[in-house]
Parts: structure tokens; C-alpha cells; sequence
């Protein structure tokens, strides 16, 4: 392990604290940051006691208690890191230890919100301060002439790094650096270690498996890791492999520009794999959940799944960017439906995979392998549980959650989305829904179905009826079309809309909505 990542998982260690507690503001001193108060827990950030039971929020069940949380207890092959994972979606304990795995009591929060990503303008004073998460490393190899190469890139496409902020700047640049290079599949990720220069090689018992891949690719390891385990190659070579080696580039690029970034790893809530596990999901309360669960895992049987991707520090806190999406979350039905956080670590090489499941996955499992199925994890308990005063409905039908109204002309938007108004020279809203809503044939159904109106008033307090647009959507029904007649258009143009409300006058479906939704201008 680099000896600055070791460093830092010992100051935390040696805090005793997760990592959330040393990040905001406790106001109400009960252990619990603000922001988490208001979006993860949903208690009160000025009360230490919220229900007044004598019991503090901080505690490790009294805080569940106005939330829907989703509790597992899981076995992990390491690499796991447990100073990193109570975060904005999770808090996580370590109930045991053994050679083989680390059994974790993970509580999960589905419908936690996060808090707003707020952009710092001046986020190079705080980053200067963060090096442990700036600075090169084996796979992060980021040197002073990529940096002069990509921000000579950046600026030949219209991206001005020296005046962006930091929320504008990872959005962007991660959406390029997206673009820029093509994904293929690798060979040498799970296979490759490094010694203790950093230096790549293949330890002796991969050496069948690497040789058979450079004779079917006509590739050599040293070519490949170019391609999939170097941050400075695959910006060279304009390829990245899965998303482990995409986590590495976008890791070693954004560090190259001042951003602080690290790495996670995340695993399903259970091992599809294993049928036990599997039926677990059939005993969660949550209809949505349930549902959106059962179907996210069902192509995985047979599957080897996790998914690595990477945290950015912006506004002043760790935030999740998974490729280019800032702000991902864990209740996703394009993401395995829930995801567990195991491990954060500085530098893919810090997480010595070849060491662990490198070595279960591609050369052998032991006999006394403890894990059900596919995969080096297994979930021995789930269940969920409606907190005494949780607020969150449980619907029987088909739900979509709406998490953004914004104008169709907003630049933040797609620029297919905005180009389609342009063309047809029309005006008005965005309604974005999260990634556990119906798609595809599913959104069309539930949308012939669902009360489409919207009630929109303004700081005025004038107040207009919109209708969400049957059959105009993108993104499989991720982004929704509102479309404006001309009065309303007319009435609406400069104008500041506060509320945005679904009066939900069908049964048979529903929208929901965050408390206090407003249009962003």
C-alpha cells in the first residue's frame, strides 16, 4: 500500500469517527452532520434528541427512526475499509474478522437525497491543503506534461480549466475525458501488481491466464497497461478499459487539474449468484425497492459484479462521480438496484486486488472458500424497516420519482434536449426522474396512466397548470417534456417558479416528489 494512503486511513482510524464526521457542521452536537440530518436521516439538525424519547439522534438505531433504511449484514473479501464507509447513502460498522472476510452491518439509505452540489470558485485554496488526494501514484500517474497536454486539449474544445469552478469543471471534464476515450475490455486489472517503486508486473500464478490474452489480443501486458492501468497511458492512447480502469483515468486526469479524487468500490446488496440470497429480496417490505431490486439483479446470475468508480471533493465535500454522472447514489435499476460501498482507497494499486480477489476470480477458489456463490462477498441477513416516524409512502402501484424542473432552454440540460426546443422554436420544463423510475416501455405505460399535471406558482404567487407530455421524453424517460402554450409562455418568461406540486388524482399511479421542488432557472 502507498505510504500516503496508509497514512490517511491511520488519521482516520486514530479519530475514531467515520468519515462524515469530520467533513460539516454539527449544530445540535448529537454526532450527526447537518446536512445528513436533513437529507439522509431526516431528523432535526437543531435537536439532538428529535422525538424527545431521551434518546440522541447519534445513535446508531435512533437514527433510523424517520427514515426507510435497508439493513444487511455482509461478508466481504477484502480489500475493505471501514474508516471510509458511513457516507451520504450508508452508515457501516464491522461486526467480525477473519482470514477470508470482514462481516459488515451495513444500513442502507434508498431514498436519502444527498445534499445539493454546491460549486466553490475558489476550491484551489482548499485542494492545495488535500495533496494525499491530489498527487500521483502508481496507477494515478499523472505527470506535469499530461497536465500541459490536457489542459491544452481542454482549451482547444472551449473548456477553460483556470476559470471554472470545481462542480463546472468535474462535469465537464469528465465528460470529455468520457468521450475522448473508447472503452474496450482488458485483460490485466484484477491480474497485474505493483511492487514497491509502484512498478507494474504479473505475479507468477496470473502468467497462464496474461499469456493466453496477449496471444489472442496480439497484444503485449506492457502495451495493455497503457490501455487499462495508467492514468497518463490511456489519455495518451484515447482508451480506457471497464470501470475499473475507467475509475483509474478519471482518478489520474482530474488530480492532474487540482481536484482531489479517490476511488471506491461497491458491491449489489446481495450475490445474485446465490439463490439463497436472492430470495432475501423477496422479504423487503418496500414495494418500490422490492421490485426495482428483484429486477436489476436478474441478468446477474452468472455474473462476477462490482462496480468501482470514484468520489471528488466539490463545494467541500465528497461527492460520488460515476464516469460523468456527479452525485450518483445507491438506489439506482441501471446499477444493480442497491449498491454497498466496501472500500475507498487513494490508488487502484493501494487496493492490492491481485492479493485477494484477483487471485479467488481468476486462479482458484480455496476449499474453505466462505461465500455462496459467484462472488468474493455473500449477504447473510437483509431486511428494511419503516422507521416509527418515517413519512415515506409505500405504494402499491407504479411510482416515478421526479428529482429536477428545470427551463427547457437551461444549459446544465443535454444539448440534444435543448436543440430539440430550438428547432421547433418551443418553450418550457424539464422534468428529470431518478434512474428507479419506469423506462422505456414501462414510462410509456405508467405515463398513459399517471395524472400528468403539474401546478406550478410563482414568487408572485400566480398560479398555472402545465401537463407533462405523453410521448416526448429522452433518455429511455429520464428527462420529460413540459411544453408551453403561448400565453403561458408569455406569462411565464422571467418569471420565478417556487413550488412545483403533482396533484396525483389517479390511483393506479403516482409521482413523488423532494419537499419544497422549485424550477431551477
Amino acid at each position: 500500500m502507498n505510504k500516503h494512503f496508509s497514512l490517511t486511513l491511520l488519521a482516520a482510524a486514530s479519530l475514531g469517527l467515520p468519515a462524515f464526521a469530520m467533513q460539516t457542521h454539527d449544530s445540535d452536537r448529537d454526532g450527526l452532520p447537518d446536512e445528513l440530518e436533513i437529507h439522509k436521516y431526516r431528523t432535526d439538525p437543531k435537536k439532538a434528541d428529535s422525538d424527545g424519547d431521551g434518546i440522541p439522534d447519534g445513535d446508531w438505531f435512533e437514527r433510523r427512526e424517520y427514515q426507510y433504511t435497508v439493513r444487511s449484514i455482509v461478508r466481504v473479501m477484502r480489500p475493505v475499509t471501514p474508516e471510509f464507509l458511513s457516507d451520504d447513502y450508508q452508515d457501516a460498522r464491522v461486526l467480525d474478522r477473519t482470514e477470508h472476510y470482514v462481516e459488515l452491518e451495513v444500513v442502507h439509505y434508498p431514498f436519502a437525497d444527498g445534499p445539493k452540489i454546491e460549486a466553490d470558485p475558489r476550491w484551489r485554496r482548499t485542494a492545495s491543503k488535500m495533496k494525499e488526494w491530489t498527487e500521483p501514484g502508481p496507477t494515478n500517474d499523472w505527470t506535469p506534461q499530461l497536465r500541459k497536454k490536457l489542459v491544452a486539449a481542454l482549451r482547444k474544445d472551449g473548456i477553460d480549466v483556470q476559470k471554472l469552478d470545481d462542480k463546472t469543471l468535474v462535469e465537464r471534464v469528465s465528460r470529455w475525458l468520457c468521450e475522448r476515450a473508447k472503452s474496450e475490455a482488458g485483460f490485466t486489472i484484477f491480474t497485474t501488481a505493483f511492487d514497491d517503486d509502484g512498478k507494474p508486473f504479473v505475479p507468477p500464478e496470473f502468467a497462464t491466464s496474461v499469456e493466453k490474452n496477449e496471444r489472442s489480443t496480439g497484444r503485449k501486458r506492457t502495451e495493455q497497461w497503457k490501455r487499462e492501468v495508467s492514468a497518463s497511458g490511456m489519455f495518451d492512447e484515447c482508451v480506457r478499459g471497464t470501470c475499473s480502469s475507467s475509475s483509474i483515468y478519471l482518478n489520474g486526469c482530474l488530480r492532474a487539474l487540482g481536484i482531489p479524487t479517490r476511488t471506491i468500490l461497491c458491491i449489489p446488496v446481495v450475490d445474485a449468484g446465490d439463490a439463497n440470497e436472492r430470495a432475501m429480496l423477496e422479504g423487503l417490505r418496500h414495494n418500490r425497492v422490492r421490485s426495482v431490486l428483484v429486477a436489476a439483479i436478474q441478468d446477474l446470475e452468472t455474473s462476477w459484479a462490482s462496480h468501482t468508480f470514484n468520489e471528488v471533493f466539490v463545494g467541500g465535500r465528497w461527492v460520488r462521480l460515476n464516469y460523468d454522472r456527479l452525485g450518483q447514489g445507491i438506489f439506482d435499476g441501471a446499477l444493480y438496484g442497491m449498491l454497498t460501498h466496501v472500500a475507498t482507497c487513494s490508488d487502484w494499486a493501494d487496493f492490492r486486488f491481485w492479493d485477494t480477489i484477483g487471485r479467488r476470480q481468476k486462479v482458484s477458489r480455496p476449499e474453505d472458500d466462505p461465500f455462496g456463490g459467484n462472488n468474493p462477498y455473500s449477504t447473510i441477513a437483509l431486511r428494511d424497516e419503516f422507521g416509527p416516524h418515517c413519512s415515506i409512502e409505500n405504494p402499491s402501484g407504479p411510482t416515478a420519482r421526479i428529482t429536477r424542473v428545470s427551463r427547457s432552454a437551461d444549459p446544465a440540460l443535454p444539448q440534444d434536449i435543448r436543440e430539440w426546443f430550438e428547432r421547433r422554436k418551443k418553450v418550457g420544463l424539464i422534468v428529470e426522474t431518478d434512474a428507479t423510475s419506469p423506462r422505456g416501455s414501462e414510462m410509456k405505460s405508467f405515463l398513459e396512466s399517471v395524472d400528468r399535471t403539474l401546478e406550478l406558482v410563482t414568487s408572485d404567487d400566480t398560479r398555472f397548470t402545465v401537463s407533462i407530455e405523453r410521448g416526448i421524453w429522452w433518455n429511455s424517460g429520464g428527462h420529460l417534456a413540459v411544453l408551453f402554450d403561448e400565453a403561458t409562455a408569455r406569462a411565464l418568461e422571467g418569471a420565478r417558479v417556487i413550488s412545483v406540486a403533482c396533484p396525483n388524482a389517479t390511483d393506479n399511479a403516482k409521482w413523488t416528489v423532494p419537499p419544497k421542488l422549485s424550477v431551477d432557472r
